[in-house]
């Protein structure tokens, strides 16, 4: 049997399409991936960060475009991947990190628009961006989609029903596409993280009274601290790269510990 060697961890000459870029996580993995000199077009929500984060590319000459896109709306998905396409000829990866957070509410408090927000941003807007993009990560050859989910797809806590049930979607959607589009080589992962420390969960920690109330930590030397974007950022990297070509259909965790944790 012959065997195919994986390649290098690089990212270098990729175009990579990231969700959710303006901000947290998305933001962090769209400068470390032009760090790594891949080409990133970043969409999301968050104008005015993000248009910042466009400038600062721009000046500096490197290559990170910023488009302000509602991944809710197909058009606006199908839009802002015509125009990735236009700026960079080709496609080869997709970062879905675009999400949002709701605490404190069991499931018979939780109104029909904060389930279809949630699920919208959290899922739906996944399908979209996937359905968008699938054609053009074949017909470079095939590709690599990372899909941001959560430890709360394997286990969660109170208040989170609909944040919960959003995420363990994300990591089912991922391994039936892996199964699907395999034989395009296109190879796609749910990424299972901790805590980071990005706006939306630094809100919801303030809603539970802090860290400490959580069981979590900002100390580097404890199970279950709360991660920098950047240590996230890097573990997309990975996925996205030849490195990783027998990695396909998995919930990739990077949780520092958390769910090792017995409570």
């Amino acid at each position: 049997m012959n065997w195919t060697v994986p390649g290098s961890p690089s990212v270098e000459g990729r175009s990579i399409l990231v969700t959710g870029a303006g901000t947290g996580i998305g933001r962090a993995t769209a400068e470390h991936l032009v760090a790594q000199g891949a080409r990133v077009f970043g969409i999301g929500l968050d104008g005015q960060e993000g248009s910042e984060l466009g400038r600062k590319h721009a000046e500096a000459g490197t290559a990170l475009i910023f488009r302000e896109t509602d991944v809710t709306d197909d058009a606006e998905v199908r839009a802002a991947v015509a125009a990735a396409l236009s700026a960079y000829g080709r496609l080869d990866g997709v970062v879905n990190a675009a999400g949002i957070y709701m605490t404190g509410k069991r499931l018979e408090d939780v109104s029909d628009a904060e389930w279809d927000r949630t699920i919208a941003v959290n899922l739906t807007a996944i399908f979209r961006v996937c359905r968008a993009t699938l054609p053009h990560l074949r017909a470079a050859g095939g590709g690599s989609i990372v899909n941001i989910a959560s430890v709360h797809a394997l286990a969660t806590v109170p208040g989170v029903p609909a944040y919960a049930a959003s995420k363990a979607a994300v990591l089912g959607l991922s391994r039936q596409m892996a199964l699907d589009y395999a034989v395009d080589h296109i190879r796609v992962n749910a990424l299972i993280v901790g805590s980071v420390a990005t706006r939306m969960t630094l809100d919801g920690l303030d809603e539970a009274g802090g860290a400490e109330a959580a069981g979590l930590s900002f100390a580097t030397d404890r199970i279950a601290r709360i991660a920098d974007p950047r240590e996230i950022a890097t573990g997309i990297a990975f996925l996205l790269s030849d490195a990783a070509s027998f990695v396909t259909g998995s919930g990739f965790v990077i949780d520092g510990g958390m769910t090792a944790r017995l409570l």
